[in-house]
């Protein structure tokens, strides 16, 4: 790798929205070392390893970095990292409003996805040949690229657990029927206690409160189609009666069925006029 860079963007103003406080391709040999419990910056560091490699540790994990590898870390935070052999990687410094999405936020993961790579590239690029860099466009980056984080994160958890994604696979194939954890350990020979535990390790819910959410995707439609009742529709997607449809519909989304109907206006295309 060759022309190593940084920039930093700075604002007066950044309306509470996530945005890049830097990129740049960087280079780390053994003199490289980032102690974050250290450092006086207040922001969240992705580091992708291109080539060489380096180490990350968190709590008393020590893990080490080569390329497909990257690392999302806090700063300040409990973390370090530091450089082994011709350490390449490209980095991006995001400001903490992103948190949210991504919790615990210190991680690391391998084997990074061809598209995953091709997208840091592509976006570093893009972004090295402008001088400057307008706030709003520096936010629809840093969402798009949080959005392609979060999609890269996914398939490294259905990865390295595919009995989630079984267990997934058969809530969404059988949504529609009384089905439960009981029902998981029959087909899948796996125990309540540990279904529970791969799933939220996949997908950060419950298989039940999983299932919860499916079942209402799959209302949505026929809501909007207008042609069944409240109850119906609860009996179509899998739950038990009307009533406890509502009062679920009512937690997830801020509204009734009966108004998410009523308002369908709001949820449809208008029709085109001649």
């Amino acid at each position: 790798m060759q022309n190593y860079f940084s920039h930093n963007y700075y604002y007066l103003d950044h309306y509470s929205l996530p945005y890049l406080q830097g990129i740049g391709y960087g280079h780390g040999s053994e003199s490289y070392y980032w102690d974050s419990r250290k450092r006086k910056d207040n922001l969240i560091v992705l580091q992708y390893t291109l080539a060489g490699t380096g180490i990350f540790e968190m709590s008393d994990q020590r893990i080490q970095q080569q390329a497909g590898s990257f690392f999302l870390t806090e700063v300040p935070g409990e973390c370090r990292y530091y450089g082994q052999e011709d350490w390449q990687f490209l980095f991006f410094e995001f400001s903490k409003e992103m948190i949210p999405w991504f919790y615990p936020v210190n991680q690391s993961h391998h084997n990074c996805s061809a598209h995953f790579q091709q997208y840091l590239l592509t976006l570093t690029e893009q972004l090295r040949a402008l001088s400057e860099l307008d706030f709003f466009v520096n936010t629809q980056a840093a969402y798009q690229l949080i959005i392609e984080l979060k999609k890269e994160l996914l398939t490294r958890k259905t990865e390295e657990h595919p009995v989630a994604e079984q267990i997934k696979s058969y809530l969404e194939q059988h949504y529609q029927e009384s089905i439960g954890l009981t029902e998981i350990e029959e087909v899948l020979q796996l125990s309540k206690y540990k279904s529970i535990r791969l799933f939220e390790q996949a997908f950060d819910s419950s298989p039940m409160a999983y299932l919860k959410r499916y079942r209402l995707m799959r209302a949505l439609p026929l809501l909007l189609e207008g042609q069944r009742t409240v109850d119906e529709v609860a009996q179509q997607v899998g739950f038990s009666n009307g009533n406890y449809f509502a009062k679920v519909f009512k937690i997830e989304l801020g509204m009734t069925p009966s108004d998410y109907q009523k308002n369908k206006q709001l949820f449809t295309e208008p029709s085109s006029t001649e």
